[in-house]
């Protein structure tokens, strides 16, 4: 009977995070916009300057500066890991997010370079999205409702995971909880962000007796009229529950509410803001 044995074994690979392995000297790293201000937005070439394969982590909570301070500062709020082999030199991109919504969009091959965020509620931000299952959807608005004090409400998933996200972030930023969803089109114009809301949407609930025509009707908050309808729905006994979603693409921004009533007398309000 023979036992092999063997001293072969799978090469150890060392870990940094980018900062220390730029600080080493382990790796050259260089960083610039490629022009966008959420998602893959940051191109980096990175070098390895030793003989051994390597790992690196680039942590979340990294942000990205541009050598114009007109434009935004950009953060991650995901970790990312790089395994470069010995000597090798990779092209990666990086997501980050805007934090400065009323600045300038990092232009195309704008030299930027890296820092670890300072801001405290991003950090508490970041510690709770860890593991979770958020809708990456969320991620540009969640952050400005920290950096800009964008609505919450602006914020849309729809798995369970984002709206309990959504109740966190009511807690940090201290804002009230909102019935309703206000997704957001955001597009670029003259190198900056132009944000408006596309949707409101949410849940109804109010109580009405048997048989009673509920109608609704939208205002503006001072009782302009912006939609009146004859078309009704006959309640059930009860608490009355449904979702409700208008299309508010192109209307003025202000606040408005929906009219509940049952042809002569109101139910009940639903303000919203556009």
């Amino acid at each position: 009977m023979f036992l092999l044995f063997s001293n072969s074994s799978a090469p150890v690979v060392q870990e940094f995070s980018i900062f220390e392995a730029m600080n080493n000297k382990s790796i050259t790293a260089t960083f610039e916009s490629i022009g966008k201000y959420s998602g893959n937005s940051v191109h980096s070439k990175i070098i390895n300057n030793t003989s051994k394969d390597i790992k690196i982590l680039v942590p979340a909570g990294t942000i990205y500066i541009p050598e114009n301070d007109e434009e935004q500062t950009l953060i991650q709020l995901e970790d990312d890991f790089i395994v470069l082999h010995k000597r090798e030199t990779i092209n990666h991109r990086f997501s980050g997010f805007c934090t400065e919504s009323n600045d300038l969009v990092p232009s195309n091959q704008n030299t930027m370079t890296i820092a670890h965020n300072q801001n405290p509620k991003l950090k508490k931000m970041i510690h709770y999205m860890k593991g979770k299952s958020i809708d990456r959807g969320a991620y540009q608005d969640a952050v400005w409702s920290i950096t800009d004090n964008q609505n919450v409400s602006n914020i849309y998933g729809e798995n369970s995971e984002t709206e309990s996200f959504k109740d966190y972030l009511l807690t940090l930023t201290g804002q009230k909880k909102e019935w309703y969803s206000s997704p957001q089109h955001v597009s670029v114009s003259e190198g900056r962000i132009v944000r408006e809301t596309t949707l409101i949407t949410g849940k109804l609930d109010f109580d009405c007796a048997k048989g009673t025509n509920v109608y609704q009707d939208i205002h503006k908050q001072n009782g302009d009229d912006v939609h009146v309808s004859d078309k009704y729905m006959t309640a059930k006994y009860g608490k009355v529950t449904y979702t409700f979603t208008l299309k508010v693409r192109g209307w003025e921004e202000g606040k408005y509410y929906i009219r509940l009533h049952d042809g002569a007398n109101e139910i009940t309000r639903y303000y919203f803001e556009v």
